[in-house]
């Protein structure tokens, strides 16, 4: 069977432990929602093809939380979705990333989008700002950038997804460039820091509250410029 050209998929990852926060962190609320999903739709209404969820074996709850949810989704978001187990997500980052890019490869697609789950102020436009410019580019991956440092979303293209199995431990997308400056790519930058905060403590999470509260919603995300 032919590729579709140009198809694009996301691997959502939402299986970690939460070990520092003694909780299921993505379960916590925040504006209305489960702070894992505020990413998740995020990805279902971007320019995004499927969406691999990859959640923890030994914790339904977000499975379950998916589940209910998408029956209140359009049809077409439910059908973006795959949840996908990680068998043992006590193997970290890697394992739970391998797992997704093994399903994503089945599907056949130009790239991949790496998302994590804690990071609720993840946009559409910046999804898809990524998937546009590496479409345009032509490049082997683009990634968005805070302070000159490489942050998820990351989008790499199929020729990486090798590399990927190579990656040991707690380490993610972001080590395998940092440690390949020969890989041809681009980065976007953003300005604005809580586009990329994400959650691993209570403080992290109270902290995000607390921006919430004090800061408008047309002003939580600045404008971002392609470098």
């Amino acid at each position: 069977m032919m590729a579709n050209k140009n198809k694009i998929v996301a691997i959502y990852l939402a299986a970690g432990r939460s070990s520092r926060m003694g909780r299921n962190k993505l379960l916590l609320p925040l504006r209305g929602n489960p702070l894992g999903m505020h990413a998740l739709q995020a990805a279902l209404q971007s320019n995004l093809d499927r969406i691999i969820v990859v959640v923890n074996d030994d914790e339904p709850s977000m499975q379950k939380g998916i589940l209910n949810s998408s029956a209140k989704w359009p049809l077409d978001f439910s059908n973006k979705l795959i949840v996908v187990s990680c068998p043992d997500s006590k193997k970290e980052l890697s394992y739970s990333l391998k797992v997704g890019i093994n399903w994503a490869s089945t599907l056949d697609p130009d790239g991949v989008i790496i998302l994590l789950a804690d990071q609720p102020f993840i946009r559409k436009e910046m999804i898809n700002q990524l998937i546009d410019t590496f479409l345009k580019e032509k490049v082997n991956y683009v990634a968005s950038c805070f302070n000159d440092i490489i942050r998820p979303p990351i989008l790499l293209g199929r020729r990486l997804f090798p590399l990927l199995h190579q990656l040991k431990g707690d380490e993610g997308a972001k080590k395998l460039l940092i440690e390949s400056p020969q890989i041809e790519g681009r980065t976007i930058h953003y300005d604005d820091e809580i586009l990329f905060l994400d959650v691993d403590t209570m403080g992290d999470y109270e902290r995000i509250l607390e921006m919430i509260a004090f800061r408008a919603e047309e002003k939580i995300f600045s404008q971002c410029c392609e470098r």
